[in-house]
């Protein structure tokens, strides 16, 4: 079985045996898509949470036109610990095309997926005061050689959260990211980005909640030049434990896409 085989196997079979396990009541369910910015909240000891969906993404650049599509977009997370919780996070099978003078080409393939984990060090009572945590990624170079890294990339990021006034809360990440590839000549290279995100979320409704995010990326040892983006969207809770949600942006530079959007379904069990 190929690779893209097994991963769109193992990906169903979760997605399909999850919801067959009984809800109980627990804390309101907090996601991490649709934005940008990782929530500071871990989840409730033992429970599972599955967050999948599709993105789109398109850019025009030196008279080239490149477009993106990843599906299922997959976060798996699991209650580990009162302060700690496991994931595992995998964009999917991305497919590529772009189009310019030289004619038409596309690409397609797995990509790398990514282990790791969020500790929280301080959460308000009740949720209602700042909460902070941090989050700790790696990839694994297991996805196609054209679109996953050649060595296992880590990624660290200080999450924050705080209600600013009942229905309306702040979120921000900062963090670095580790990207690497192999030139011409086969020699492996590693480079870093510093990442940040702030995001202002609305509860409009029992059902309905709504962001507007800013978000972007900045050289560290990468020198290509930093991308700066803004999106919105909405979220709806179809029941307390399973949430559809959609989202759009654009680039504010020439560095950054011109346009990206995604829409997706959460959904946590037991509790």
């Amino acid at each position: 079985m190929s690779k893209t085989s097994s991963l769109v196997l193992l990906w169903t079979l979760l997605a399909l045996t999850g919801p067959s396990i009984q809800a109980q009541d627990a804390p309101d369910l907090v996601t991490d898509r649709p934005d940008q910015t990782e929530s500071a909240v871990v989840l409730p000891v033992g429970a599972f949470q599955a967050e999948l969906g599709v993105a789109f993404s398109r850019q025009e650049q030196a008279g080239i036109s490149a477009g993106e599509v990843e599906l299922p977009g997959t976060l798996l997370r699991y209650g580990f610990s009162d302060r700690i919780e496991l994931r595992i996070a995998w964009p999917g099978v991305v497919g590529q095309e772009s189009s310019g003078p030289g004619g038409r080409e596309g690409r397609g393939g797995v990509a790398d997926p990514e282990l790791g984990l969020k500790a929280s060090f301080f959460a308000a009572e009740r949720g209602d005061g700042l909460n902070l945590a941090l989050l700790i990624h790696t990839t694994l170079p297991v996805g196609d050689e054209t679109l996953g890294s050649p060595r296992a990339d880590p990624s660290l990021r200080l999450l924050g959260a705080y209600e600013l006034r009942d229905r309306v809360g702040l979120g921000w990440n900062v963090g670095y990211e580790a990207g690497s590839f192999e030139d011409g000549g086969g020699e492996r290279h590693t480079l870093g980005r510093f990442v940040y995100t702030g995001t202002l979320g609305f509860a409009l409704a029992p059902v309905w909640g709504a962001f507007v995010e800013l978000f972007g990326d900045l050289p560290a040892s990468d020198p290509e030049p930093a991308a700066h983006c803004f999106d919105a969207g909405v979220t709806f809770l179809l029941t307390p434990r399973l949430q559809l949600d959609f989202a759009a942006g654009v680039g504010l530079n020439e560095a950054a896409q011109d346009w990206f959007a995604s829409a997706g379904l959460s959904f946590r069990v037991p509790n």
